[in-house]
């Protein structure tokens, strides 16, 4: 009885190490296989959601759509509660200096007295703030969290969607030559 016992476990061992090389495999690949950073987004060419959402100082000045229309715009999500818009805010500073890009904050999922509050302390360098506690017009847009960034064109066509923290790479490398595309017409 022991010797078969011994005859099973010599067979299990190369199968059970090769699964698990396998499993390995297949988890490290999709870690480093696919640039997380451009999640696929069905409004990619389409227009803006309508929206109508208030400001994040003033609730009585409301937001919408229209104000896109005939501006590049970067929209911004953000939150107070995200750790990485913490190291992602410093660069819309820089950032926000480019003439060509209108600048939206899009606070998401998040409350009024901590959004202030992170924008008191990180500065605010957007034109405007809209402020989605509830996270409805995130969800129009197909936000998965935050940070994520859209760049929409002065037709309000969503053309660009980033997955995290923009950086002067991905700004410099991606979103600028987008960009200079629109500004050409194409």
């Amino acid at each position: 009885m022991e010797n078969e016992l011994q005859k099973t476990r010599s067979l299990l061992n190369p199968i059970l190490t090769f699964g698990a090389f396998v499993i390995a495999f297949i988890f490290f690949y999709g870690l480093i296989g696919e640039d997380k950073t451009e999640l696929p987004s069905q409004l990619i060419g389409q227009s803006t959601p309508v929206f109508k959402v208030e400001d994040i100082y003033n609730p009585s000045i409301i937001h919408t759509d229209k104000e896109f229309e005939g501006k590049i715009i970067l929209v911004n999500v953000w939150a107070s509660w995200c750790p990485s818009c913490y190291i992602e805010h410093p660069y819309w500073k820089q950032h926000s200096k480019n003439k060509d890009i209108t600048l939206v904050g899009l606070n998401y999922r998040d409350t009024k007295g901590k959004a202030l509050a992170f924008l008191r302390q990180q500065g605010d360098y957007y034109q405007w703030n809209l402020f989605d506690e509830k996270g409805r017009l995130g969800i129009e847009f197909g936000v998965y969290g935050a940070p994520e960034t859209y760049l929409i064109d002065n037709k309000g066509k969503i053309r660009y969607r980033h997955v995290g923290i923009v950086n002067t790479k991905v700004f410099n490398e991606i979103i600028l030559p987008l960009v200079e595309k629109i500004k050409q017409g194409s």
